[in-house]
């Protein structure tokens, strides 16, 4: 007997389709789920038998293509490249033929990134050619964009030279400064003092008898020189020009005034802040002062540029030398205090213009005594190093790790430390020219060098040029940093 076929009723169809499209459904929501928790960086650790998430590290290193090893695992691709690895401590190296290898040890943390893009990779033999020659050399200052120097030959002579580094070859040019801004019968000592942000202007003082003047000098035409101490009468103790425009200069005098000059209008503004014992910069924003109180000890603040409104953020009853800098990490204000050794840093809720009624809320991050009183106090790299520089050593403080790192100086440093880029400084002692990280980490000498000037690197990191002494007097030499 024949079974007749008999259609699947239309509910049956009906749950069939409804399970069919569920178990569609959920796998896909579970891969999706799954892919998700892979971009968020969960693995299985093997260690601990648990699903953890784990931080991305990238990596970046100048020149690229650099073998990267994290631990114990090697990379399958070169610089720049990245990896996601279990929270933990890791010994991470990057070596490419011809250099030297590039380690350091970090910490990782779940669900964060870590950037170690910051490698400058050292050739094994650094080769240095001697290019301009100098006579004598009394003084050198790097522009701030690296594409020249401002050379005093003579401290006693009238005359800047500037060496045009950016190209194949150096280009000197020497100015005169305009008589009519000198002294008459006398022969001053001439110094370096500060270069315009546009590296077009530079401050210069000139000394003779107990006399200090401070001279604007524009590169690009010498009969644009202003003695802005004799043209507005002022005893300067200390200069600096107005990063919103070269043509205007922020001066302090002797007794604590702060006022700005405008050299192309001729104009010296009212008092924009007495009882100043220092001033320096915040980025375009504000200039930040340190001021005697009437009653003792000082006051930390600042004013915002255009304003003559100061605001005091920190009353300190010491009267030890202070210090303050401030700086924006993304999009929070932090705040660095220094008196004599001990050093506070705070975090914002934001920095109103001084003008503002609006309160400003400091809250403590960091504290530290350092092993020496701070000489000087600064916060760079986009807001995330706070340095402190003391006799022997600096403190970097970095805001991303909440970490502090000390480096030890093996001879006196004179002077605030000098930057090739956002992560190396480095330091002239007399005998060479050694480079190093923020933390002091990847230390390399990279070339015999008898004097102290000021070094640059240049833009593609092809060449660290510095001055040094010769057979004949003083020689501009580059160092090659990549080999190909």
């Amino acid at each position: 007997m024949t079974r007749m076929y008999r259609a699947p009723s239309k509910r049956r169809q009906l749950i069939s389709r409804i399970a069919i499209y569920s178990l569609m459904t959920l796998g896909v929501l579970l891969l999706v789920t799954f892919l998700v928790f892979v971009m968020l960086g969960y693995r299985f650790n093997r260690d601990t038998s648990s699903i953890q998430q784990g931080g991305l590290v990238q990596f970046a290193s100048r020149p690229i293509n650099a073998t990267v090893t994290i631990g114990n695992a090697k990379l399958g691709d070169l610089t720049p490249s990245k990896i996601t690895v279990n929270p933990g401590n890791y010994n991470v190296r990057m070596n490419r033929s011809g250099y030297r290898d590039w380690t350091k040890n970090v910490d990782v943390r779940s669900g964060e990134v870590l950037w170690l893009n910051y490698a400058q990779l050292v050739p094994d033999e650094i080769k240095t050619e001697q290019l301009t020659k100098f006579n004598t050399v009394a003084a050198v200052k790097s522009s701030p964009n690296g594409d020249r120097f401002a050379v005093l030959e003579e401290a006693t002579k009238a005359v800047v030279s500037f060496v045009d580094i950016t190209g194949s070859q150096p280009k000197l040019t020497s100015l005169p400064l305009p008589s009519d801004t000198l002294p008459i019968d006398k022969t001053p000592t001439y110094a370096l003092a500060d270069w315009a942000n546009d590296s077009d202007r530079i401050l210069l003082t000139l000394k003779y008898d107990d006399i200090t003047e401070w001279l604007v000098l524009d590169r690009r035409e010498a009969n644009r020189t202003v003695n802005i101490s004799r043209s507005y009468a002022s005893d300067i103790a200390d200069a600096m020009f107005d990063p919103r425009n070269s043509e205007r200069v922020i001066i302090r005098t002797t007794d604590g005034n702060v006022r700005s000059v405008n050299t192309t209008a001729n104009s010296i503004s009212s008092v924009i802040a007495a009882n100043a014992t220092s001033m320096s910069l915040f980025d375009n924003d504000a200039i930040l002062l340190v001021q005697t109180v009437p009653e003792g000890g000082q006051s930390v603040g600042y004013v915002s540029l255009g304003s003559d409104q100061v605001r005091v953020m920190k009353q300190i009853p010491s009267s030890e030398i202070s210090h303050v800098a401030i700086g924006k990490y993304f999009s929070d204000p932090y705040v660095a205090v220094s008196t004599g050794s001990e050093l506070s840093i705070y975090r914002l809720k934001t920095l109103p213009s001084s003008e503002s009624d609006a309160s400003i809320s400091m809250t403590n991050v960091y504290s530290t005594t350092l092993p020496s009183p701070v000489d000087h106090l600064s916060i760079r790299t986009g807001g995330r190093f706070v340095i402190a520089q003391y006799a022997g050593g600096v403190q970097t403080y970095d805001i991303e790790l909440n970490k502090q790192m000390l480096t030890n100086f093996k001879s006196p440093v004179s002077g605030e430390l000098r930057w090739l880029d956002k992560y190396h400084f480095y330091l002239t002692n007399g005998s060479s020219l050694n480079v190093m990280e923020f933390d002091g980490g990847n230390a390399h000498s990279i070339t015999p060098l008898a004097t102290t000037f000021d070094a640059v690197q240049s833009d593609d990191g092809k060449y660290i040029f510095s001055i040094n002494t010769s057979d004949t007097g003083y020689v501009l030499q580059r160092s090659r940093m990549i080999i190909d």
